[in-house]
């Protein structure tokens, strides 16, 4: 899909989504993209400003897939399942920004008690590559040639 946007529009491509690694990075490169952005492979970097609950609930084995959900902010994203998306997504309106602005205190108090059923775990598909380390080694394997 990469090559067919770029020969169509004859502009820039930026892939994101779905990127586990270095292989995902080259596989996009090769088809077309101008460009592989990450960000879930980010969140448990030294640097990463994602709290330690949030970090830890990426690297816990429990933790078994991501949802799509509009709980926490009103607005759909994908996340790590937990208890909090199982309860109150069925009825959680489409209300961004004030559902995000209503439930910020009982994400921030989550977070600080290191309770990861009540708190957004934001996550993409390939959120078990996700590693604590420095970025800079991070962005370095993702760059490395086959």
């Amino acid at each position: 899909m990469v090559g067919l946007v770029g020969a169509r529009t004859g502009l820039p491509v930026l892939a994101a989504g779905g990127v586990g690694g270095g292989a995902d990075v080259r596989a996009a490169l090769t088809a077309g993209a101008t460009a592989v952005l990450v960000g879930t492979l980010l969140l448990r970097a030294d640097e990463s400003g994602a709290s330690r609950t949030h970090r830890e609930a990426l690297a816990d084995p429990r933790r078994d897939r991501t949802v799509v959900t509009r709980a926490f902010t009103g607005r759909p994203a994908r996340g790590l399942r937990n208890d909090f998306i199982d309860r109150y997504e069925a009825d959680a309106p489409l209300g961004y920004p004030a559902l995000h602005h209503l439930t910020r205190p009982l994400r921030r108090a989550a977070a600080q008690a290191g309770d990861a059923d009540r708190l957004h775990l934001w996550a993409g598909t390939g959120w078990r590559a996700a590693r604590a380390a420095p970025a800079a080694e991070i962005i370095a394997e993702l760059a490395r040639p086959l």
